[in-house]
């Protein structure tokens, strides 16, 4: 993770949002003021920072799926914040998807070793078995392998889900037929590549 995304935050920090779970009233961009910090009460090392957003909103920002950065007076001086413009062109992403478990994904994979992280983006839909068969062998006892393959089928679940619900979004029809299931494919493997670059951009 970038030093500067998702930092841990004080009271009294100022703070610009670039995405917001499930959240239309807070959209990206919107800043705000921390006044209250606590731990989430259902996520086991989350945080809740309660916020006060420019826009009247009180929503707080949660550790384990939001996304924001610390809003340094150097920062509120420019007039474009790079990183804020990679969330901006990929909105697509954390509307339909779990950017927040991608992330993590990623941090999982770069830390097993197992490929360069350039080209590994299809291993976002390739599954357990695929990871297993390919390169596990030898690997019984690496621990930073063995947790990536506990996260692997879900990977491959929820890019699938995030796809339909794209094209459930954009009010396409969804079909299940060969055709159907090549464009959910081609998707898959964009939306893959997509998710890698705003992962490589966020450090």
């Amino acid at each position: 993770m970038s030093e500067n995304l998702n930092p841990i935050l004080e009271i009294g920090d100022q703070v610009l949002c670039y995405h917001m779970e499930g959240e239309m009233n807070v959209p990206p961009g919107s800043k705000g003021k921390v006044t209250k910090i606590q731990r989430d009460p259902l996520i086991a090392d989350a945080v809740m920072y309660s916020v006060k957003w420019e826009n009247g909103q009180t929503l707080p920002l949660l550790s384990d799926v939001d996304t924001w950065k610390k809003i340094k007076k150097q920062i509120e001086e420019q007039t474009s914040d790079p990183l804020y413009d990679i969330f901006r062109r990929n909105r697509d992403l954390f509307k339909y998807f779990d950017y927040g478990f991608f992330r993590d994904f990623f941090i999982k994979l770069r830390n097993s070793g197992i490929v360069n992280m350039f080209g590994s983006f299809p291993l976002l839909y390739a599954g357990r078995e695929h990871l297993e068969r390919y390169y596990g062998e030898g690997r019984e006892d690496d621990e930073a392998f063995q947790e990536l393959l506990e996260v692997a089928d879900e990977s491959k679940n929820k890019l699938i889900q995030g796809v339909l619900k794209y094209l459930e979004g954009k009010g396409k029809e969804i079909n299940l037929d060969e055709d159907g299931v090549s464009q959910i494919n081609s998707l898959a493997r964009n939306f893959s590549k997509d998710l890698f670059l705003v992962f490589a951009n966020s450090f």
